[in-house]
């Protein structure tokens, strides 16, 4: 296996272990999250998360094509839905928002984007 071929797939191990993150912090309820995380605006922490999803994405699958990559982005954005409804159906005291995946989706717009510009392949 060549080194870029080990390199890449580091990135799509990292890219699945932080959607198992996204999950489990997403499972937890208001109480079990620490005081740090809740003095920070939801929707902020919302577009960093997904920010760096779709900075993860871009280094896993990214660079192959021409344009914007449309569908790492569509992928971050379902898994932003699909993250509410797993909050919705594990988590005690938490509910799903549709603001959030707005901010899920706009932050991995953002992180896809960054990492475009100002990581070239």
């Amino acid at each position: 296996m060549g080194m870029k071929r080990i390199g890449v797939m580091k990135w799509k191990i990292a890219f699945v272990a932080y959607c198992c993150l996204i999950l489990w912090l997403s499972s937890l309820a208001p109480k079990e999250l620490p005081d740090q995380a809740l003095a920070v605006p939801d929707y902020l922490l919302h577009f960093l998360e997904y920010s760096f999803l779709g900075f993860l994405g871009w280094a896993a699958f990214g660079g192959s094509g021409v344009g914007f990559p449309w569908g790492l982005f569509a992928y971050c954005a379902c898994f932003g839905i699909a993250d509410e409804c797993w909050q919705d159906w594990w988590s005690k005291g938490r509910s799903p928002e549709v603001w959030d995946v707005a901010m899920d989706a706009a932050g991995s717009f953002a992180g896809l984007l960054c990492s475009m510009v100002f990581w070239k392949k």
